[in-house]
């Protein structure tokens, strides 16, 4: 059982002190004007925010659903108990709170004064960023890690092993 596995199961709506939100008792939907809206337990909140309360270990699980005020409306444990539809929507909310580039090849990374300066590219897009002491700014997960940078952005490299191998060895020394 992986250390993911064990802490799942020592999750639970006692531990967390909240109730869980079932696919049964919500709807989610787009108001008028662009806002994520839903239908929880017969009450509509014209404008709903999105949480991950576990966004490193569990990104699909436990989002945490507030109203414009930030009261806490309850906890969808798996998105995907959600029909397709409120997937989506659900998805396309979280996809803008989380903004998470993929690095899809490193060009350089100079260290000065315990800095890191990153020149990467995503996808067709060179970027440049800047780590600051990576040995606490970097967040490892199934294949790949995170990068953090200075001011809170996360990059993502989803699989390690993908990159181009002189990526690999750019990043190597500073992973151990």
């Amino acid at each position: 059982m992986s250390s993911n596995d064990t802490l799942r199961q020592t999750i639970s709506p006692e531990t967390l002190k909240a109730e869980y939100i079932s696919p049964a008792s919500c709807e989610f939907f787009k108001t008028e004007k662009g806002f994520l809206g839903a239908e929880i337990n017969g009450q509509k909140f014209n404008r709903v925010i999105l949480t991950r309360a576990l966004p490193l270990t569990f990104s699909d699980d436990y989002i945490c659903i507030s109203d414009v005020e930030r009261k806490e409306l309850g906890i969808i444990e798996h998105i995907s108990d959600f029909s397709e539809d409120n997937q989506k929507l659900m998805n396309e909310e979280l996809g803008h709170r989380y903004f998470s580039p993929v690095i899809t090849e490193i060009l350089s990374i100079k260290e000065k004064f315990g800095n890191f300066y990153f020149d990467v590219m995503l996808g067709d897009l060179k970027r440049n960023f800047t780590v600051k002491d990576i040995s606490k700014n970097i967040r490892y997960h199934e294949k790949g890690f995170d990068l953090i940078d200075v001011d809170g952005n996360r990059y993502r490299i989803i699989d390690f092993d993908a990159i181009p191998k002189k990526s690999r060895r750019l990043l190597e020394p500073y992973l151990y």
